[in-house]
């Protein structure tokens, strides 16, 4: 069986990396992961019944090695980072996000970026209701009929990980105040993030940068 491709898709702030993982082994991820000591600690840690989990954690570790030639760190506030490679911009900033049988990997040489995935069939009513006002769902309607809470919480989720401010009120300091074609604009308390919808498959993001 072929080993299924990564796929990729540019958006307007940088790059988007999605790794199908339903039809690769988990020894085939963590061979191609080249893992260090100290992750191998980590994905040892992982217990029996997280085999969905350890398998996305090192998918993201496979497209950190194989698309952008380094490795996953975490700065001291939890924002992930990029190990061991620099555009010749500058520094690269990363988002990280997975779901079911998928691992996702943003790159942007501009500034912090934010990805979230989610299947498109995931029902996202009740997250979103504890999120959302109901003038952000309607927006959200305008631009994405066939599941607007999905796309409030995947745009709020990639955000907050944009935005990298651990003390963020998800309804009140983060608002989709705009909703046009794809695009979408969050306000996250005094900053403005433009985002992007994607998709893939049975796969909906979104995702964008500062």
């Amino acid at each position: 069986m072929a080993t299924a491709a990564t796929i990729k898709r540019q958006l307007g702030g940088g790059t988007v990396y999605l790794l199908p993982l339903a039809e690769i082994p988990e020894a085939e991820l963590l061979a191609r992961a080249c893992l260090t000591a100290d992750e191998r600690l980590r994905y040892d840690s992982f217990l029996p019944a997280q085999a969905q989990r350890r398998k996305e954690w090192l998918g993201a570790r496979v497209l950190a090695a194989e698309e952008l030639g380094g490795r996953i760190g975490y700065e001291p506030s939890g924002r992930p980072l990029l190990l061991s490679a620099v555009s010749p911009a500058g520094k690269l900033h990363i988002s990280i996000s997975h779901t079911t049988d998928w691992a996702a990997l943003m790159v942007s040489s501009g500034g912090p970026c934010g990805v979230d995935i989610e299947l498109l069939g995931r029902s996202a009513e009740r997250a979103a209701g504890r999120i959302a006002s109901p003038g952000e769902i309607a927006a959200a309607a305008a631009v994405f009929p066939e599941n607007p809470p999905l796309l409030v919480w995947c745009a709020k989720e990639a955000a907050y990980k944009a935005a990298g401010s651990p003390c963020t009120d998800f309804r009140n300091d983060i608002r989709l105040e705009r909703a046009a074609a794809r695009t979408l604009i969050i306000g996250v308390k005094a900053e403005s993030i433009t985002l992007e919808i994607f998709a893939a498959e049975t796969l909906f993001g979104v995702g964008g940068s500062l």
